[in-house]
């Protein structure tokens, strides 16, 4: 069984970009990614320290070297940024996303009552399952048109736990209309017929995927919030790492009926 992992990230300057990111980590490929986060870890602090000083990564804090990572030269930073994204270069792990520009979504009534709720994390939620859906069922063959389901595709989804109960039971909503609770009774609508039969919220702290997704999901949203993507940052160097694995959701009818609402980094 596959796991993924999912991160929310929300623009808190601007508020003009929500998005859901999720690694999924193949059977057999954990280790490797517990592995380099291990060292990684060890690259920022010595073996004594880190039960004591060292908790998670955080995407943002480990760039811009704030929080735990305060007073840290920016090598050693970087040198262990490159380290975590590794696990997706070498490993190949897909990293999946959906972002909403929140100020269309604000605007755009008919939107609102399609997605069911002006939260733009939810619609950014709900598009993100359905992407990693989308993946599950690429990996096997079927008839264009058809779903053919594989167990051997199926997957866990685990999410960052987040202390706003609105938004976590909007979320559980969410993945319940979209998972049946009995897909096979044929009245009940199902549309992730590989997802596990519940999802689960799991605490960073204790979650090498979720970190994974927490920094995948930070670079992809500096790439998606550029002006001019000719303009270069020193962010660039750690989205090129995993380029090669971003897939943004693009579920239909979604997609088509909301284009306008939703950004990607291939821009089609």
């Amino acid at each position: 069984m596959h796991l993924a992992y999912l991160d929310d990230s929300q623009d808190q300057t601007q508020s003009s970009l929500a998005m859901f990111g999720a690694v999924i980590i193949p059977t057999g490929e954990f280790g490797w990614a517990e592995r380099l986060h291990s060292i990684a870890a060890e690259q920022l602090f010595s073996p004594d320290e880190i039960e004591e000083k060292f908790q998670e990564f955080h995407g943002r804090d480990l760039f811009k070297g704030e929080g735990p990572f305060q007073g840290m030269g920016e090598q050693k930073r970087f040198d262990a940024i490159a380290v975590l994204l590794m696990a997706l270069r070498h490993h190949r792990l897909p990293f999946i996303y959906s972002a909403i520009d929140v100020r269309k979504l604000a605007k755009s009534t008919l939107a609102r009552g399609l997605f069911e709720t002006a939260h733009p994390l939810v619609p950014a939620f709900k598009l993100c399952l359905l992407g990693i859906e989308n993946w599950a069922q690429s990996q096997h063959d079927h008839f264009p048109g058809s779903i053919r389901v594989d167990y051997s595709d199926q997957y866990l989804l685990i999410v960052d736990e987040t202390k706003d109960a609105e938004l976590k039971k909007r979320l559980r909503n969410s993945y319940r209309l979209l998972r049946a609770a009995r897909p096979y009774v044929l009245k009940s609508p199902n549309r992730l017929w590989h997802a596990h039969d519940a999802m689960f919220f799991g605490d960073s702290r204790d979650s090498v995927g979720i970190q994974l997704a927490d920094l995948c999901t930070y670079f992809m949203q500096r790439q998606l919030m550029k002006q001019n993507v000719n303009v270069k940052d020193e962010s660039d160097q750690f989205y090129r790492m995993f380029s090669d694995q971003v897939i943004c959701a693009k579920p239909e009818p979604e997609w088509s009926e909301h284009r306008e609402l939703l950004l990607a980094h291939d821009s089609v």
